[in-house]
């Protein structure tokens, strides 16, 4: 297997393990247990609406994490699918993001927000531009690709660890 194999095959274990945990931290809000979570069915239609100063402030946490936890997919999908269109993998992100809410409403577990829904997407097409400013200054996708490998691969190592430990604290 040459390396640019290896890379992509590395990649696309990264992918499905971002794949885990972003359900994870979405659907189960990082819980351990499934009895431990609030079970609400709420929907929000109205994007960026606050009922409240204290909720507005939750809001925007919660705004800039969603953005943060999709800026990886963007980076991923397009290092795995370089000649896909901005508008396939705009719509990959927005299905994803979409599936999600509606399971939250589904399984009763958390609000479905069209601002998640928003913030989501805003999140992967920054991963989306990253990905191809990286690409247009470097010039080199096995060097971009390698590197966002072992960036990924070591992210990935650490978090495993530390959600092992608060797994075993939690027993």
């Amino acid at each position: 297997m040459d390396k640019k194999s290896k890379v992509k095959t590395f990649a696309s274990l990264l992918f499905v393990l971002y794949l885990i945990i972003l359900v994870w931290i979405i659907l189960f809000k990082l819980q351990f247990k499934l009895s431990s979570m609030d079970h609400v069915r709420i929907v929000n239609l109205i994007p960026f609406h606050y009922t409240n100063a204290v909720a507005e402030l939750f809001q925007i946490r919660e705004i800039r994490d969603n953005v943060l936890i999709f800026i990886p997919f963007g980076v991923l999908l397009s290092m795995l699918a370089p000649k896909m269109k901005l508008r396939s993998k705009l719509f990959i992100i927005f299905g994803t993001s979409f599936a999600l809410e509606v399971m939250q409403y589904i399984l009763s577990i958390g609000v479905t927000d069209i601002t998640d829904l928003i913030t989501n997407v805003s999140g992967g097409l920054i991963g989306i531009f990253l990905y191809t400013v990286l690409l247009k200054s470097v010039k080199d996708k096995q060097k971009i690709d390698t590197a966002i490998s072992i960036f990924g691969g070591i992210i990935a190592v650490l978090f495993s660890g530390l959600m092992s430990i608060l797994l075993l604290a939690n027993c």
